[in-house]
């Protein structure tokens, strides 16, 4: 027998076992160190990545439902504005309700708080079932301002990108539940289009995600360092763009500097709305 060739051998065999155990060793200490981050408190996450809040995430009841909706028609008397110079379009349905002002109503410029104000105050005022409806978007390049439909104190939220399908005039393409105030060059209100949902609940209650889950979903994916997170908002989505009867989801609405996003409060799925480019 060869002792010093059996004692390379064992060195080299002992050698080889030391390097597998020393690298079953940095994988557990790595799954370890993995699972102390995942363990991290959302803050603690939120300022290693130099991610920060507007506001105090919102409160919440922990049990929502799923909701369902249809194009509501409107009666003819529901038609009739109280505004004295507000008109009824003649090419307007009775689920699409196009209005036209006889004079440009002068709003505010510098302001965007106090143009929302007078808006708000405009449509409680002068348009049928205003109180069930909140500012929404505004779309500076189109000089469109676009208010949606609130159910039980949450914003039923539809994809920005949709809205300029309007623009072609084809009644159903019309976002539902939604007034859209179209302003002229000066930035003064000339006409507006109204829709209504008629909702009802559809289904158990059942438990959704906190927002703190939902950002940290989202910090999983889409959020980058050193963002800044203005808004987190809960509120109602549907994943289908079409039909007469459409179910609607209690979403979390993320918005941060660069982009808008959704995520699905039972699932926990995303949807980007926006984002810009890197």
């Amino acid at each position: 027998m060869n002792w010093q060739r059996t004692k390379s051998i064992f060195i080299l065999t002992f050698l080889v076992l030391n390097l597998f155990l020393g690298y079953q060793l940095y994988l557990k200490n790595d799954i370890n160190n993995i699972s102390r981050l995942t363990d991290q408190p959302l803050e603690e996450r939120l300022a290693n990545n130099e991610i920060s809040l507007s506001e105090k995430l919102p409160k919440y009841k922990e049990k929502q439902t799923l909701i369902s909706a249809q194009r509501y028609k409107f009666s003819e008397e529901e038609k009739k504005s109280p505004a004295k110079n507000v008109s009824l379009d003649k090419a307007s349905t009775d689920i699409t309700l196009h209005y036209d002002l006889s004079k440009p109503m002068d709003l505010p410029k510098k302001d965007t708080k106090d143009l929302i104000s007078e808006l708000n105050q405009f449509v409680e005022e002068n348009i049928t079932r205003g109180k069930e409806y909140a500012f929404y978007e505004w779309d500076k390049k189109s000089n469109v301002i676009w208010f949606t439909q609130v159910y039980q104190e949450k914003k039923v939220f539809y994809n920005p990108t949709n809205f300029g399908i309007v623009s072609e005039g084809k009644d159903f393409d019309v976002p539902n539940g939604m007034i859209m105030f179209k302003l002229d060059d000066k930035g003064n209100l000339t006409n507006f289009t109204q829709t209504y949902l008629f909702i009802t609940r559809q289904g158990a209650f059942q438990q959704i995600i906190s927002p703190s889950k939902a950002l940290e979903k989202l910090l999983e994916t889409n959020l980058q360092k050193g963002d800044h997170i203005q808004k987190v908002e809960l509120g109602h989505y549907s994943l289908v763009g079409e039909g007469e009867v459409q179910v609607y989801t209690p979403t979390w609405f993320i918005e941060t500097k660069d982009g808008q996003y959704l995520v699905n409060a039972t699932d926990s799925s995303i949807q980007v709305l926006t984002e810009k480019a890197e």
